[in-house]
């Protein structure tokens, strides 16, 4: 096979075109694994952002009840 003049084998085309496919195959198992984990933590922050959201609502409203019985 001639690449730019050169008589290159193309076996070693093929190698080299599989060597570099297998680190890019590599680098995107890496990835998805890095985002999956990413998105558990994120999922777990959400939940207690919801929770914690729920708590303060349920103090303000006790607030305001007793606002409303010392208002009386």
């Amino acid at each position: 096979m001639l690449v730019f003049g050169v008589d290159i084998p193309l076996i070693e085309v093929v190698f080299v075109l599989v060597i570099v496919s297998i680190i890019i195959l590599i680098e995107i198992i890496v990835i998805v694994v890095l985002l999956t984990r990413n998105l558990k933590k994120t999922r777990e922050v959400g939940d207690l952002l919801k929770e914690l959201s729920n708590i303060l609502l349920e103090v303000k409203r006790e607030e305001l009840k007793e606002i409303e019985r010392l208002k009386r």
